[in-house]
């Protein structure tokens, strides 16, 4: 399943429908397709694909016509990629937070991650302009690391911020917060 541009995007969790569908013009687009350019110019040639958003994905512990809709992930084992979806888990996850989605994403998909075995879960807010990346240890998700852009009227140390980081799954990719976070803004 695709979702056209048009379409209100939404997810079946438990058996209840959420309805997920932010404006065209947003932060949490921008966001999610500058991810996606991030992954899809590392992985070209690669057996690993990326998958923007709008591409259904069902888990092996979800209910029957339960299913997600990642804001973005990459998917390494393509045998579970099929006509109408992917069925499966992926190797990695994204989901750009917005107030509607936020404690979905914290809570029931961030434990159906975990549950299903993603190795690499990252939670993303763009008015935060920050990474949260959780690592699959002993299946359990462990917080890795948060990374942000400093604020600079508020951050007193940003000389020292952090803002680029190796890919778990990729360690030579390394991703800068300024590619993650651009254009973010913009259209305000």
């Amino acid at each position: 399943m695709s979702i056209q541009n048009n379409e209100v995007k939404t997810e079946i969790i438990d058996g209840k429908e959420i309805m997920m569908s932010p404006p065209a013009f947003s932060n949490h687009n921008y966001v999610k397709d500058n991810v996606f350019s991030i992954f899809k110019n590392y992985l070209k040639g690669n057996v690993c694909v990326p998958h923007a958003d709008g591409r259904k994905v069902v888990l092996p512990s979800q209910k029957n016509g339960d299913y997600l809709v990642p804001d973005f992930f990459v998917l390494c084992d393509r045998s579970k990629i099929k006509s109408d979806g992917v069925y499966g888990a992926p190797d990695l996850v994204v989901e750009v937070l917005s107030p509607k989605t936020a404690k979905i994403d914290r809570g029931k998909k961030k434990d159906l991650y975990q549950e299903n075995g993603v190795k690499e879960y990252w939670l993303i807010e763009p008015a935060a302009k920050s990474v949260e990346i959780y690592l699959l240890k002993d299946g359990v998700y462990d917080l890795d690391e948060i990374y942000s852009i400093p604020n600079v009227d508020y951050d007193d140390d940003k000389e020292n911020a952090v803002t680029s980081f190796s890919v778990n799954l990729f360690p030579d990719l390394v991703v800068s917060l300024d590619d993650v976070f651009e254009y973010v803004d913009l259209w305000q």
